[in-house]
């Protein structure tokens, strides 16, 4: 072939893909002129081409614990909705329920997760509930939801036995201490319990031997994870030596326990699993009687640790620090739980006692144990509202847009919730009160909704009434106006500090 004809070749290949991306660019145009679609409002960048002015913006407000205020002021200045640069590619952030509603449930399927989480998770945790979209999502899904069914979830026992560990070991004397670290190591023990079937032994001094580094490799490889998603397309910045050797310290530890329920799983049949109580509520032994595949049950297990680390934790640490704070609703809540007397605290009681599950709500809609929320957009799509000079025309969001929302944010907003919206009111919840479709979702919403909503709610239930009954004044030890530290979860920057009083 001739420097001619190669020459020919090179300029009707430019000339061929202009033409596409100029198709491209006629068909985006048509689609948003005939949905009447407009820009919604511009954050207004110091670096206008990448836009790591809000980048390194919100890593300050994290290292401050000011990261939902600096949300809630982007709020407050643009709207309920706006744009952004990440990286140099947009970003849609909103809060407005119809745009939540097309992006959690109506339009969930042209939003999801993977281009965002798999290759930089990938590693620690592999394909799963948490990194995928899909029909591999919905495998993980599948495997994960029967685990989280009431009969699995309904035997307080477990909590009861770990319960009165952590109940020898705070102070009763009424001095002032700090729960909140209880509580995270009472869930540490009762997760691992749940999901491999034995505690790691955060609250007893004899933790299996093979649980010995653990928790800091998985609260390293964890923490690469969120950083490695956080840098984006600069995560190759990140050693990876140190991560790896991390995550490899986390696989062997599930490994051991994945094997066991594979061999458990293979001995026995149906109507023995059913008789076996322990391993009946292991949500890893209810997964291997449907897979025998050691990886995928190795990345879903690590990923329900994930999902699970520190989340019902502090939403008991924020509800003891709302009754704590405020002595009268605590009393009142104490008062119902005290009436059912020697009843048993169980799965179908519990719901009954009106005014805690009004605190466990209100603490929900205050301080939502999952604050944010992200999503990219897998194809072109649209957004129903936020664009125009008055917010209310629809928004096109071109595949690769990421959709950034805020439920803390959604949760206080005063159109919605009155003026009153900042202030811990659990009276708001009276009379079965039910807010608008998608102005409320502590645990996410649409199809991927947190499976252990249930679980989490009903095993606060369970201790905030148990320690209710052991103690007659809880009170806050707190003078520090309230921050929160945030990673996937967010909880108390300064804990829960209290002195009880123990019942007589």
């Amino acid at each position: 072939m001739t420097a001619v004809s190669l020459l020919a070749l090179l300029a009707s290949s430019v000339a061929a893909f202009a033409a596409y991306r100029l198709y491209l660019a006629y068909t985006l145009r048509l689609t948003v002129q005939q949905h009447g679609c407009q820009p919604a409002a511009r954050y207004k960048h110091k670096d206008p081409v990448f836009g790591l002015d809000i980048f390194l913006r919100t890593g300050d407000a994290i290292s401050k614990n000011q990261f939902l205020v600096e949300h809630q002021r982007r709020y407050d200045t643009y709207g309920h909705t706006f744009e952004s640069l990440n990286f140099g590619s947009r970003g849609i952030a909103t809060i407005h329920p119809e745009n939540l509603r097309a992006v959690f449930s109506k339009n969930a399927a042209d939003w999801g997760v993977q281009p965002l989480r798999l290759h930089s998770m990938s590693p620690f945790c592999g394909t799963g509930f948490i990194t995928a979209d899909g029909s591999d999502w919905k495998i993980s899904h599948d495997l994960l939801k029967p685990g989280f069914h009431k009969s699995k979830i309904s035997d307080f026992d477990p909590l009861e036995e770990h319960l009165q560990i952590l109940l020898g070991q705070i102070p009763k004397d009424g001095s002032k201490f700090d729960l909140q670290p209880y509580l995270l190591r009472l869930y540490l023990d009762l997760n691992t319990l749940f999901l491999f079937g034995e505690p790691i032994g955060m609250l007893s001094p004899t933790p299996p031997s093979h649980a010995t580094g653990f928790l800091d490799a998985f609260q390293a490889g964890f923490n690469g994870c969120g950083m490695r998603i956080a840098l984006g397309p600069l995560s190759f910045l990140m050693p990876k030596g140190s991560w790896l050797k991390a995550c490899d310290k986390v696989h062997e530890f599930a490994d051991i326990y994945v094997d066991r329920a594979i061999e458990y799983s293979n001995k026995i049949n149906f109507a023995d699993h059913s008789q076996d109580k322990i391993k009946q509520r292991t949500l890893l032994f209810n997964m291997a009687t449907a897979t025998a595949d050691r990886t995928v049950l190795r990345n879903q297990i690590v990923q329900a640790m994930m999902a699970a680390t520190e989340t019902t934790a502090s939403l008991i640490s924020h509800v003891i620090r709302n009754l704590a704070s405020n002595p009268e609703i605590a009393a009142q809540v104490r008062a119902e739980v005290l009436a059912l007397g020697d009843k048993p605290l169980d799965f179908d009681r519990l719901p009954r006692i009106k005014s805690l599950q009004h605190v466990i709500t209100e603490t929900l809609r205050l301080y939502p144990v999952f604050p944010q929320m992200n999503r990219v957009a897998l194809k072109d799509t649209i957004l129903p509202t936020g664009g125009g000079s008055d917010g209310t025309a629809p928004v096109f969001a071109p595949a690769g847009t990421l959709f950034d929302t805020s439920f803390a944010t959604l949760h206080r907003d005063p159109k919605v919730w009155g003026t009153n919206a900042n202030e811990f009111c659990p009276s708001r919840w009276e009379n079965d009160y039910n807010p608008p479709p998608f102005t409320f979702i502590p645990f996410g919403a649409g199809p991927r909704q947190c499976l252990g909503q249930q679980k989490a709610t009903m095993e606060a239930s369970y201790i905030v009434s148990r320690i209710l009954q052991e103690f007659s004044g809880i009170k806050s030890e707190d003078e520090k106006p309230y921050q929160a530290q945030v990673a996937l979860t967010a909880k108390s920057a300064h804990g829960c500090l209290v002195s009880l009083t123990p019942a007589l």
